[in-house]
């Protein structure tokens, strides 16, 4: 008897094994997808580079090492954001859609109220590089009281100023104002010395978009003290001291005193004209962010200037020098990642996003596509302090900077910013302009939703 359970042991203990061995030898790989809007050879070559030459490797050898055999359906595309975030929001309305998304954090408010996104708290707070985010890039993917995606990377926003036309009128270089006073001084200097070209061009009109919104009235209101929206009351602000103080400084620069070109700002194609300009020396001072410096006046950038480095300074927007303002005003963008509610390996498209953003694999795509850094490690690693534009601007802007409020009307709301600085500029009265953009707001928004500051 004793015999026959000895043997049934050594029978049942071999099963066991064989079982064990059977599902390890034949056991499928999890899967789980990555989307991204970026597309080898296209748009946004260098991120889709980045992330199937790099971050899937990374991550799939990080865990077939930790016994977790994982592989990683990377979904390239290169269509239109609008068009991006209609499929997107299309699949994961329907039960599906990657796990993994690549998403503008501008769209994190709207996708977080339509639960398509999934909240990542539990994840942020085991991870040891969210202490280092700074405040503004934990903000950019966070909805209330909950994070909703991580920020790879973000851009600072200044003063970009040509050195050998401040040298001619006599400017004393390296410069920077502390006041708005102090701005406009240098550009009644560069009118004066430097007949024909244009002192300060700060962005305006509708042509050119969020850019006018971000490179141009924003950079004022914030050295104002001001803000589009109040997250107190939670209503949008249509009227103010420091709105009143914005329209009157466009009205300054373009109107009364035409320290800038107001016909520029208004006709088509005016932002491609403006970079012309600049790059041709036909302007002195221009207010733009970190890509115009990294892309577009690249020594082979789109509107090159070959001595960048050389000939372009930068200086940090500044307030307007009065009390309760704030010392220099930016503002930052950014994308990031985030991850789908109806995934089925939430922990392993966080393990995805935390491989991505770790400074040895982030710092790839940096060397191909500089960026502003967002957390300090990455501040200091040698490849980021090797470029002195982005370590420089980014250690003096970042904690100046601020972020758009990320409100599923912003876009609408911004549009009226933009009609705002274009009726200035076109020499409608700072009074009629503010009463256009609140009637504006308004139809958008509601009377209850709006409020005027005294």
């Amino acid at each position: 008897m004793k015999r026959i359970i000895v043997l049934l042991v050594l029978a049942l203990t071999l099963a066991i094994f064989l079982m064990t061995m059977s599902t390890s030898i034949f056991a499928e790989k999890v899967s789980i997808s990555f989307s991204y809007n970026s597309i080898k050879g296209g748009r946004g070559t260098q991120s889709a580079e980045w992330i199937e030459d790099t971050v899937i490797p990374q991550f799939e050898k990080d865990m077939k090492d930790k016994g977790v055999d994982v592989e990683v359906k990377n979904l390239p595309s290169g269509v239109s954001p609008a068009d991006w975030k209609m499929q997107f929001v299309l699949d994961v309305k329907g039960g599906i859609g990657p796990d993994v998304a690549w998403i503008d954090l501008f769209w994190v408010p709207e996708f977080a109220e339509a639960k398509l996104i999934l909240p990542l708290n539990k994840y942020v707070e085991a991870w040891s590089i969210w202490d280092e985010y700074y405040a503004p890039a934990k903000k950019a993917g966070s909805h209330k009281d909950d994070v909703y995606a991580i920020m790879y990377g973000s851009d600072v926003r200044m003063i970009y100023y040509n050195k050998e036309l401040f040298k001619k009128a006599g400017i004393a270089i390296p410069w920077q104002p502390y006041s708005w006073n102090g701005l406009l001084t240098t550009a009644r200097i560069i009118k004066e010395k430097l007949p024909g070209v244009i002192p300060l061009q700060i962005n305006a009109g509708t042509d050119m978009g969020e850019a006018t919104t971000m490179q141009g009235l924003y950079m004022v209101l914030l050295g104002a003290g001001g803000r589009l929206y109040d997250w107190d009351t939670n209503k949008w602000i249509i009227d103010s001291p420091m709105l009143r103080d914005t329209v009157d400084f466009y009205k300054k620069v373009y109107i009364d005193e035409k320290l800038g070109d107001a016909e520029m700002q208004v006709t088509a194609q005016s932002r491609n004209k403006t970079f012309e300009a600049f790059q041709q020396e036909k302007m002195a001072m221009l207010v733009e962010g970190t890509w115009f410096y990294s892309s577009v006046i690249a020594p082979k950038g789109s509107v090159p200037i070959p001595d960048r480095d050389e000939r372009i300074g930068w200086a940090a927007m500044p307030g307007k020098g009065t009390l309760g303002t704030p010392t220099f005003a930016c503002i930052s963008g950014g994308t990031g990642f985030a991850v789908n509610p109806n995934t089925k390996n939430a922990d392993l498209a966080f393990e995805l996003i935390k491989t991505a953003l770790r400074p040895d694999v982030l710092v790839e795509l940096f060397k191909k596509k500089p960026f502003s850094p967002i957390y300090q490690e990455f501040v200091e690693l040698p490849e980021v302090k090797e470029n002195k534009f982005i370590a420089d601007t980014s250690k003096a802007l970042m904690p100046y900077t601020t972020i758009r409020p990320a409100k599923s009307e912003y876009p609408e709301i911004s549009y009226q910013a933009q009609l705002l600085t274009e009726e200035i500029v076109m020499g409608v009265s700072p009074e009629k302009a503010l009463e256009n953009y609140g009637q504006g707001v308004i139809s958008i928004v509601g009377e209850e939703n709006v409020e005027k500051l005294k």
